[in-house]
């Protein structure tokens, strides 16, 4: 390469990646979107058996058994004020990875996947005063797109509480539920 050539190419990777489009999972609940990041997402699966976890905090519906490995299964619905429900059929599971570990997010329905760029997403402290649970917010032609943050869906007590119930669970069960 000619003298300077590695850095026009280092400098072309970081404007492409600058350029690149963000990938999303659209999901709904009661009928609104929302999205997650699909880099954070390991797979989708359909509804399985919730089994209740004594001890955790009230956003985790339980814990699921997944091919040998056991998720806590949060409520998406619940961490946003929503009316709760028994597991239905139709409902599904986003497995999603947090810094500390895998879990489940119970959703109404995946309604697939949409691109954006960059710059279409603004962050969600400019549009509400407190943004909570998302960290970006899009358009969509019937209105906005929360984008949630997964790491911010639970808070550091619900980590240790959601640690201690699963420490429980092992210990009694030897399962992890």
């Amino acid at each position: 390469m000619k003298k300077g050539g590695w850095m026009d190419a280092v400098q072309a990777a970081a404007m492409a990646t600058d350029d690149a489009l963000i990938e999303l999972l659209l999901f709904s609940l009661e009928d609104r979107p929302y999205a997650i990041r699909i880099d954070r997402v390991e797979r989708v699966v359909a509804m399985a058996a919730v089994v209740p976890m004594p001890g955790a905090p009230p956003v985790v519906a339980g814990v699921i058994n997944l091919g040998g490995r056991f998720l806590p299964v949060l409520d998406v619905r619940a961490r946003l004020g929503l009316a709760v429900h028994a597991p239905r059929l139709t409902d599904g599971l986003v497995i999603v990875r947090l810094q500390s570990r895998s879990v489940a997010l119970w959703v109404d329905h995946v309604d697939g996947t949409i691109s954006r760029a960059p710059d279409d997403l603004v962050p969600v402290e400019k549009v509400v005063a407190a943004g909570g649970y998302f960290d970006a917010v899009t358009a969509l032609p019937d209105g906005p797109l929360f984008i949630h943050d997964v790491d911010r869906f639970l808070s550091l007590a619900e980590e240790q509480a959601l640690d201690a119930a699963l420490a429980r669970g092992v210990g009694e069960h030897g399962t992890g539920a």
